[in-house]
C-alpha cells in the first residue's frame, strides 16, 4: 500500500499493483514505471553522443555541430526528452501515492505516460537544430509533450476526484502541494508551447507580432526568449517541489509529530509560495517587461553576485530552504525504515536529502558569471548544471522511491547503496572539477554517474525480468 495510513480507498488496488486491462495484461502500471526507468537509463547514457563537451581538451569542447547552428538547441530539447521520462515515472508513482481510485484516470495517465516516454526521448534524437519544423523529430517530440500534458491534467482531475471522496490526504499539505505542482508544470507549459510556436513559424498568427512590438516594444525573438526564461525557471521550480512531496508522502510525512510535524508543515508552506512567486514572475517576465533584477538594497551587498536573478532569490529563501526542512524532517522521522544502522536505512534515510543538496549546489557553482559569453555560460557549465544538477539528482531520487514501493528488502540494500556511492563520487568530481579544473574531477564523477546508471539498470532489470511479480508493501 502507500505511504498514507489514512484515508486508503478498499475498493481499489494501488495504482502500481493494478492490472488495468484484461485486454493487454501485461500492460501494467508497474511494469511501465520499470521499463521507464531502464528506458532513461539507456538515453542518459546516449547523451554523451548527442553532444559532449568535454571532448577536446581543456578549452576547446566539441560543441558546435553543424553550419552556424549552436548544438545547445540539440541538447535542450534531448533533456526535454529525458524530463518527459522523469516527470512521467513521477506521474505515475503521484497516482499510486494519492491513491486515485478512478478506472479512467488510471488507464489515461498509464497510456499518456506510455506514449510520452516513448516518443519524447526518440524525437529527441532527430530535433537537432532550429528553425524546429525543419524535420519530423520536432513532431515526434510534440507529441509526446502533448501526451504528457493530457498526464497532467488527469492526474489533477483525478486528485479533485480523492477530495470529493472525502479521503483524510486531501486536506493535507503534501496534496495539495502536489496539486499546486501540476497546475505550475500546465501553465509552464503553455508558456514553452508558445515559445515553441514563435521559434517555429515566427509572426504566425500575427497577433504574436503586433503583442510584441506594440505592447512589449521588442522583437519576436526576444519575446520568446523571454518565454523560454520563463518557461524554464517554472519547471526547474515544480519538478524539485514534486519530488520532494512525493518522497514525504512515501516516506512517513503522515506518521510525523510533534516538533518534526511542524517543521515538515513550515517547508512545504514555503515550497508553495515559491510556486505561485514563481508563476507571477513567469507572467510578468514573459507577457510583461519584467526583467527579473534583484532590488538594488539586496543587489549592493557583499558576496551577492551581479548576475543573480529575483528569481534564483526566491527559490533560495523558498524552494531550497523549505525543501531541506521537509526532507530533513522525514530523515530523522523516517517509520518506513526503522533505524539506521540497518544494511538499506542509510542510504534510503539520506538519499533524497543528499540529491537535494547537491542539485542545490551543483547549480550555483555552475552559474553563469556576468562576463560568461552567453547567458548559459560555458559549455561545461551548462551541461553539468542541466544533465547533472537538474536530471539526473531529480531521477535518482525518483528511482529510489519507485524501488522502495516495489522491491523487497535484499534488492533495496544493492540499489540504495550503488546509488548513494555514485551519487557521492558524482557531487564529489563535480565539485573538484568545477573548483580546481582539474580533469580527476570529471573522470570522478563520471564513474559516479556509471555506478548511479548501474543502479538504475538493476533496478529495471531485477524488476522486469529477474522478479516480475509486484512485491505488496
Amino acid at each position: 500500500m502507500s505511504g498514507n495510513a489514512e484515508g486508503t480507498d478498499s475498493r481499489s488496488a494501488p495504482f502500481l499493483d493494478d492490472d488495468i486491462s484484461e485486454r493487454l495484461a501485461w500492460l501494467t502500471p508497474r511494469r511501465v514505471a520499470l521499463f521507464l526507468i531502464f528506458w532513461v537509463t539507456m538515453f542518459f547514457a546516449g547523451s554523451v553522443f548527442v553532444n559532449n563537451p568535454f571532448v577536446g581538451g581543456p578549452g576547446n569542447p566539441t560543441w558546435e555541430i553543424g553550419a552556424a547552428y549552436s548544438s545547445y538547441y540539440w541538447v535542450v530539447m534531448y533533456l526535454h526528452g529525458l524530463n518527459t521520462c522523469l516527470v512521467g515515472l513521477a506521474a505515475l508513482l503521484a497516482c499510486d501515492l494519492l491513491e486515485i481510485s478512478s478506472p479512467h484516470v488510471r488507464k489515461g495517465v498509464l497510456i499518456g505516460v506510455l506514449i510520452a516516454g516513448i516518443l519524447s526521448p526518440i524525437g529527441a534524437i532527430f530535433n537537432t537544430s532550429a528553425p524546429w519544423n525543419a524535420g519530423a523529430g520536432l513532431w515526434i517530440q510534440v507529441t509526446g509533450f502533448l501526451a504528457l500534458d493530457e498526464v497532467v491534467i488527469l492526474l489533477l482531475w483525478g486528485m479533485v476526484g480523492v477530495w470529493r471522496e472525502g479521503k483524510p490526504m486531501s486536506q493535507t499539505l503534501p496534496f495539495l502541494t502536489v496539486g499546486l505542482v501540476g497546475l505550475t508544470m500546465l501553465f509552464a507549459a503553455v508558456i514553452g508551447h508558445l515559445a515553441g510556436i514563435i521559434l517555429g513559424f515566427g509572426n504566425n498568427p500575427s497577433i504574436i507580432g503586433w503583442y510584441a512590438t506594440q505592447q512589449l516594444g521588442e522583437t519576436i525573438d526576444d519575446f520568446a526568449f523571454d518565454l523560454i526564461g520563463a518557461h524554464a525557471y517554472l519547471m526547474m521550480s515544480a519538478v524539485p517541489v514534486g519530488v520532494v512531496s512525493l518522497v514525504a508522502i512515501r516516506f512517513g510525512y503522515y506518521r510525523l509529530q510533534g516538533w518534526v510535524k511542524n517543521v515538515a508543515r513550515v517547508g512545504f508552506v514555503m515550497m508553495g509560495l515559491d510556486l505561485v512567486l514563481q508563476s507571477g514572475m513567469a507572467l510578468m517576465s514573459g507577457f510583461e517587461t519584467f526583467p527579473g533584477d534583484l532590488p538594488p538594497f539586496v543587489a549592493s551587498m557583499p558576496w551577492v553576485p551581479s548576475f543573480l536573478a529575483l528569481n534564483d532569490l526566491i527559490n533560495f529563501l523558498f524552494l531550497i530552504l523549505g525543501g531541506i526542512l521537509v526532507l530533513f524532517t522525514i530523515a530523522i522521522g523516517n517509520e518506513r525504515v526503522r533505524g539506521w544502522k540497518l544494511p538499506a536505512g542509510l542510504p534510503l534515510r539520506i538519499f533524497p536529502l543528499l540529491m537535494f543538496v547537491m542539485f542545490t549546489v551543483v547549480t550555483t557553482i555552475t552559474e553563469p558569471s556576468a562576463t560568461s559569453a552567453t547567458s548559459v555560460g560555458t559549455p561545461e557549465q551548462a551541461w553539468i548544471r542541466l544533465f547533472i544538477g537538474f536530471f539526473l539528482t531529480m531521477l535518482a531520487v525518483l528511482v529510489i522511491v519507485g524501488a522502495e514501493r516495489l522491491f523487497g528488502f535484499a534488492q533495496l540494500v544493492r540499489v540504495g547503496w550503488t546509488s548513494l556511492a555514485g551519487a557521492a563520487l558524482v557531487f564529489t568530481g563535480v565539485g573538484i572539477y568545477i573548483q580546481e579544473g582539474a580533469y580527476f574531477g570529471g573522470y570522478l564523477a563520471v564513474v559516479g554517474i556509471v555506478l548511479v546508471g548501474l543502479s538504475w539498470f538493476l533496478t529495471g532489470q531485477y524488476g522486469l525480468i529477474v522478479h516480475p511479480r509486484p512485491a505488496h508493501q
